[in-house]
């Protein structure tokens, strides 16, 4: 079996969820994203997390999102409006576009450790309650840049695992 065979088969890794992508106006990508592509309907709205850390470190964080889904992927617009982030780190680097890809896992602890074991570091994570009928939400983006240059978010969702 050829390694990346094996680091697939070792981290148990779900099929691909969500398309992240850095945008400097959210309000401004809805549009784009839905007169040329037909994306949507989308909601927007803006994320702080209750705990959140960036290289390891707590850290204060608000984002404004937007987020349809396209075929049975989440494609999901990310604005950084305050904090240190990965994300406002990708626009200062490369602008606007692909910055992660996203996949839902049953079990967060053990997809942590198991993409830890594997060499990948947490650039950020973030845990928080999500609405009055949704749950609560754990995520962590993993440093696996080095080819290709897209991150790798795990993420958790009550909401999910009680269905």
């Amino acid at each position: 079996m050829n390694p990346s065979k094996e680091l697939i088969t070792a981290l148990g890794l779900p099929p691909v969820s969500q398309i992240g992508v850095g945008v400097k106006d959210v309000d401004r990508a809805v549009e784009y994203y839905s007169s040329v592509f037909g994306l949507g309907p989308f909601t927007t709205y803006e994320f702080v997390p209750e705990k959140h850390w960036y290289m390891e470190q707590p850290s204060h964080l608000k984002l404004k999102m937007g987020k349809a889904m396209w075929g049975g992927l989440e494609w999901e617009l990310i604005q950084p409006l305050e904090g240190e982030s990965l994300h406002q780190e990708f626009l200062e680097k490369h602008g606007e576009g692909l910055q992660h890809l996203g996949i839902n896992v049953p079990n967060y602890d053990e997809m942590f450790e198991k993409m830890k074991k594997a060499g990948f570091q947490p650039l950020m994570r973030a845990e928080t309650y999500v609405g009055t009928d949704k749950g609560y939400l754990r995520a962590c983006y993993f440093d696996t840049r080095r080819v290709g240059g897209i991150v790798l978010e795990i993420i958790w969702k009550s909401w999910l695992m009680a269905s």
